[in-house]
């Protein structure tokens, strides 16, 4: 047995995105911070689709906490330049419903687009790069990092960890964070999870990664492709069906990708399709049969990975607390990948938990109760996306009632994402502090607007009609006529984006001039609340949309300069370029001094070489 003589603040085990983003930010911090890794890296991980909120709330603690990396996975263009340019370009959520044994109609289709620059456009993370690069910059920061680490007794005591690893190394600390996952070593030993999951949703999944994923756009005529303002091919593209969805998450639909790749999936209701039947590929394969669009999507589609098939997805947790130990959200629980909100709930944890954190370290007070408010605001978050991902099973047996709920989880998605967007350009503007300080505040902290109480109120409704659908109790298009009548007449969205009318199926857009229109209609008709939660300074954000575009420039002009450059001439001085993790900080190459000279090993009264010999 080696114990490690070094006594840490924090270790975490695991450094998958969350666990590798908080170690960043606990070393830049001066935590002593110890990142546990059971494997190595690069490897293979799902969660592969941001959502507006998602991204903001990266850019928002990466200002917060000092660490400019995590805020460029939140937007495309940062990501790309200055991260991986493997990741895909994520412009909407798009959905095209299906029927069995006929071809798409071309009236079934709903696109909800995401921010543009300067915030936007969200992204799809290719996990192999990303996660790779925040665990490396943790080190960077001052984290401890040790890959294959395979841990296999946690004991909590009073007075702080002890881990112990399979090749006999033990690891002490005062507090401890599980950001394992799915496969979480503290819930098997202390017995933390529910035997049956609590939440409604009951789904199985089949994925992988494939090469020869065409464009969505190209199943679709030109009547089609005028419904939706956005490219089905830059978004996170949806097949939807009555017992179950698809996922399609390309990382080759940009100009500058070097990644040919498509994450592809398939979400079934276990309602109605129990259990496996075959291999997984053989499955999929059987199922998008029934489907001539979708089977004309994957045609010319092959996998580069092999194909998983899982049983039931859910697991969850009454708790994510122990004494001295904290899960990540991913640790105590999983509801279904449909609308990528369980990276949001992750990235609200650990701003809670950064926060908390650093308060407790400071004081060296690791008492339990101080931490329960991440943990209640989890457990709610985990509860409102499993309503709404189990009710949009149930509204998959019908284009009116999915068209009509798909409504419902857009409205959240909207102002879910106005809220944190209107801290972060407060900031922006003032430079204040205290309005990212905001972020951690009951009122903001939240998931698919389940911290809004107009827009959970407006869901439940529209679920209790889908529910009374769902019963036989009134028909489908009953309950779509319903949500679509309650939609239209809110008083808290704008009239002209068409919550209410079910021909409209792209409800707005995010550029500029849209944005400056969505910002001034709650200036002018929202209440206060709603004034707080949607408004920001618009002439701000102009200023920085206009900053984005000139630095664009600069860079496309750079690269062709280089280009005729090197054409001409043998050297250059690109030598001296400053990794974008390093300028970001501010700091510079510096020369390497030269070895000194060793010791001579003459006698100490010898005489000296003459100057002229030394030379020679």
């Amino acid at each position: 047995m080696t114990v490690t003589s070094k006594r840490y603040d924090v270790a975490i085990l695991g450094s998958g995105i969350g666990g590798s983003m908080l170690a960043c930010i606990l070393a830049k911090h001066g935590v002593r911070t110890l990142l546990l890794e059971g494997a190595s890296h690069p490897r293979f991980a799902i969660g592969e689709s941001l959502i507006p909120e998602t991204g903001i709330r990266l850019r928002i603690i990466g200002e917060k906490y000092g660490v400019p990396e995590i805020g460029w996975l939140g937007s495309f263009h940062a990501l790309r330049d200055n991260v991986s340019s493997g990741c895909g370009v994520k412009r909407s959520f798009s959905f095209m419903y299906h029927e069995a044994g006929r071809e798409h109609r071309s009236e079934h289709i709903n696109q909800l687009p995401t921010l543009t620059p300067p915030i936007g456009p969200d992204s799809h993370l290719f996990r192999q790069d990303t996660d790779s690069y925040l665990a490396a910059m943790s080190v960077q920061y001052g984290a401890d990092f040790v890959s294959q680490a395979r841990i296999e007794d946690i004991a909590l005591r009073d007075e702080g960890v002890e881990l112990r690893a399979a090749d006999g190394a033990v690891y002490r600390t005062k507090y401890l964070i599980d950001a394992s996952g799915m496969r979480s070593l503290a819930s098997d030993l202390f017995g933390m999870r529910d035997e049956t999951p609590r939440f409604r949703t009951d789904t199985r999944a089949l994925f992988t990664h494939m090469i020869g994923v065409k464009s969505a756009d190209l199943l679709l005529d030109g009547k089609a492709r005028r419904t939706v303002p956005s490219p089905l091919g830059e978004a996170t593209m949806h097949h939807v069906f009555d017992g179950g969805w698809m996922w399609v998450i390309p990382f080759n639909n940009h100009r500058d990708s070097t990644n040919p790749l498509t994450s592809v999936g398939m979400l079934l209701d276990r309602r109605q399709h129990p259990r496996p039947e075959g291999p997984p590929e053989e499955e999929f394969r059987r199922i998008i049969a029934r489907y001539p669009t979708i089977q004309r999507h994957f045609a010319e589609a092959k996998a580069v990975r092999p194909w998983v098939g899982s049983g039931r997805l859910q697991y969850s947790s009454p708790h994510l607390l122990m004494p001295r130990m904290l899960q990540l959200p991913h640790a105590a629980g999983f509801v279904d990948p449909l609308f990528s909100s369980g990276m949001s709930v992750l990235v609200v944890a650990v701003d809670q938990i950064a926060e908390t954190l650093l308060q407790a370290v400071a004081e060296d007070d690791f008492a339990t109760e101080r931490f329960q408010h991440i943990e209640d605001t989890v457990n709610r978050a985990f509860d409102h996306y499993d309503e709404v991902v189990s009710t949009s099973f149930d509204a998959f047996a019908s284009y009116d009632t999915w068209n009509a709920w798909n409504r419902n989880w857009a409205l959240g998605n909207m102002l879910g994402a106005f809220g944190p967007l209107s801290l972060l350009m407060r900031y922006l503007k003032s430079g204040d502090p205290s309005h990212l300080a905001k972020t951690t505040e009951p009122s903001r902290m939240g998931v698919l607007g389940n911290q809004l109480p107009d827009v959970v109120a407006t869901m439940n409704a529209s679920r209790d009609d889908i529910t009374a659908a769902t019963n036989g109790e009134i028909t489908h298009a009953a309950a779509a006529e319903r949500i679509f009548a309650r939609l239209g007449r809110l008083d808290f969205v704008p009239p002209y984006m068409g919550f209410g009318d079910p021909d409209q199926h792209a409800i707005a857009t995010f550029t500029l001039p849209a944005g400056m229109r969505h910002v001034s209609w709650y200036r002018r008709h929202g209440s206060a609340a709603w004034r707080e939660n949607c408004t920001f300074p618009l002439v701000s954000y102009a200023r920085h949309a206009i900053g984005f575009a000139l630095d664009s420039a600069r860079t496309a002009s750079r690269r062709g300069t280089a280009a005729t450059r090197d054409i001409v001439f043998a050297g250059n001085r690109d030598w001296r370029y400053q990794p974008a993790a390093l300028s970001a900080h501010g700091k510079k190459w510096t020369p390497i001094p030269p070895t000194p000279p060793a010791a001579s090993a003459e006698p100490s009264g010898a005489p000296e070489a003459p100057a002229a010999a030394s030379r020679r």
